[in-house]
């Protein structure tokens, strides 16, 4: 009997197709109609039966692999074998300096209960920010009526308390916050824990598993890792359901009068950020392998990436290095820089709850440094020429795309630490915008701000981490015409005197004064550069005032193609770019 001939495509016409080669390939059926009888009608039967089989075992078949699985429900499951909790919603959270008039109280504190409310605007929605422990503010010295606290920690959201028992403890909410989770059994408290390892059957411990459609189920130690509830004890679980992302970027609170206060004034540190969504299904298969690697410990820098990134979806950016990497020296440290999503760097609270979480995993000789995010930003100077006849976009069109292009490939490429830019990378993202643009040209330096204390001596340094052009040795017979610094500053006062600060050559940083017809030296050396690594050191700078925002140390560097120090993000913003735009000459 012949074989049915190799089946390359499963879908319906080739299946029908094969089952036609082998039914003619038979003695007995060689002659039929298999177009216009009822054999026509039976093939289709048998080739929708072998296209459903065929797609439901391969479906089947996907959702048994981590790898593979595209259903939320299949990847949780697969998480769960490898005891990996997916992060769940979490709450825009902010801090609060409150300032609470209350007349006629006896006492020089005044209690703010836990899960108070405070109310913020984000658009045109209103979202409720809750305390998450009670706070005690002071009576100020100036004015008894006045109580003031600072660093009140807000969450957005709203509690729930609901009843569970032994035998199902699935939480009924999908858009839990599960950090505010809280659980007593007849009125005792029980601690929750994310590891076995130490618990006794008499600590009253609970733990968290994924489960179905985005839900948490709350699990106990079954008297062995932890006292196991009774089917008739009374379970209670309080938690806190959130907004998620929709609630960050609030910027004003308004609290109302309570405990007979006469008025309350809420102040923000900062806009409220660091909601966010559950964790997605590509970072749940892509951290559940890694997370069963790192086991909840800290040892190598890849832990401390995976255990923060896992914990606090928010987190943009992360570069983790030993503190044997910085100048000087910090041996026994661990230094951390983190970018979360929405802001530059990451803000105190931020960093606390980053601090609070790792304090328990971590070597107890290794002190575990967080460092604001730093950044090195990039003056470009951008020349593109295009061909009119292959457009009817104006000049004018064809630079808003392209100024719009940068910002769009520093959002897609760049936005990480260790990330080099490459121009030729950028120069062919910016050729692609428009089948007109005949080529793009780009020089591109590195810029490090520096934000100085005023009126006071310091010492800062810095390092742009690259080697640099080194100019021929600075001559004061010669002037500055022809003479082109490795690095140069924007103007800032010293002594009552406008200066930039620019390196001689030499390997010294001097201060140099600007005329409308001339450059003059002001102070010959105020610092060192190495032209190899690029670090620059200033000594005892005392600044009086400069100009913008910050100082911009601007570098010539010997490799075009830009790679921050490890303690860097690349950022390209529109203030550093020039974009000119030309059409193609004939």
């Amino acid at each position: 009997m012949a074989d049915l001939s190799p089946i390359t495509n499963m879908d319906f016409e080739s299946t029908k197709e094969s089952l036609k080669i082998f039914l003619k390939n038979q003695d007995r059926f060689k002659d039929f109609d298999y177009e216009g009888s009822n054999m026509n009608v039976l093939l289709d039967v048998l080739s929708y039966n072998t296209y459903y089989n065929s797609y439901y075992y391969n479906m089947a078949i996907s959702e048994m692999f981590l790898d593979s699985a595209t259903q939320r429900n299949s990847v949780i499951s697969h998480a769960k074998e490898l005891n990996y909790l997916p992060t769940s919603r979490r709450s825009s959270a902010t801090k609060l300096t409150l300032r609470i008039v209350i007349p006629n109280l006896d006492s020089n504190y005044f209690t703010v209960p836990k899960n108070t409310a405070f109310l913020g605007r984000c658009g045109s929605k209103t979202y409720t920010f809750l305390t998450d422990q009670t706070y005690n503010a002071v009576r100020t010295a100036t004015d008894a009526t006045v109580y003031v606290v600072n660093d009140v920690d807000v969450y957005e959201g709203r509690m729930i308390t609901e009843t569970i028992t032994s035998a199902n403890t699935i939480l009924s909410n999908n858009t839990i916050d599960t950090r505010s989770l809280e659980v007593t059994v007849n009125g005792e408290t029980y601690t929750y824990r994310s590891d076995i390892f130490g618990a006794t059957e008499n600590d009253k411990v609970f733990y968290l598993q994924p489960e179905n459609d985005g839900k948490y189920s709350v699990q106990f130690g079954h008297d062995k890792f932890g006292k196991q509830p009774t089917i008739t004890d009374s379970i209670l679980a309080t938690y806190r359901v959130s907004s998620g992302a929709s609630a960050n970027g609030v910027t004003s609170m308004t609290k109302g009068n309570f405990n007979g206060t006469s008025s309350i004034s809420v102040a923000l540190v900062a806009q409220t950020s660091g909601g966010s969504a559950a964790e997605g299904i590509d970072s749940i298969r892509t951290f559940a392998p890694k997370a069963l690697q790192v086991q909840e410990r800290a040892v190598t820098k890849r832990d401390y990436e995976t255990l923060l990134r896992s914990r606090f979806p928010n987190i943009q950016a992360i570069s983790v290095y030993g503190g044997d990497e910085i100048d000087p020296p910090q041996f026994g440290k661990v230094v951390i820089s983190v970018d979360v999503v929405g802001g530059e760097g990451a803000a105190d609270y931020e960093i606390a709850n980053f601090k609070a979480y790792l304090r328990d995993k971590t070597p107890l000789t290794i002190e575990t440094v967080f460092v604001v995010a730093k950044f090195l930003f990039v003056d470009s100077d951008i020349n593109v020429v295009y061909d009119p006849t292959l457009t009817t976009k104006s000049l004018g069109q064809i630079q808003s795309e392209v100024n719009a292009g940068i910002i769009e490939y520093q959002d897609t490429n760049l936005n990480d630490f260790n990330v080099t830019l490459r121009q030729s990378r950028l120069a062919s993202y910016l050729d692609s915008l428009d089948s007109s643009i005949v080529s793009t040209d780009i020089i591109s330096k590195p810029i490090i701000e520096y934000v100085p204390r005023l009126n006071f001596a310091t010492s800062p340094s810095f390092s742009f981490e690259s080697q640099l052009v080194q100019p021929y040795p600075f001559d004061e017979a010669s002037g500055f015409s022809t003479f082109k610094p490795a690095v140069k500053s924007t103007k800032f006062s010293v002594e009552g005197t406008l200066v930039s600060a620019q390196d001689d050559g030499n390997g010294n940083i001097m201060l140099v004064t600007e005329t409308a017809d001339s450059e003059s030296v002001f102070k010959p050396s105020v610092g060192t550069i190495n032209y190899t690594t690029g670090a620059i050191k200033l000594s005892n700078l005392n600044i009086e005032s400069f100009q913008n925002s910050a100082i911009k140390f601007t570098a010539n560097t010997v490799n075009k193609d830009i790679r921050p120090p490890k303690d860097r993000i690349i950022m390209i913003r529109g203030e550093d770019v020039t974009v000119t735009v030309k059409p193609l000459e004939s």
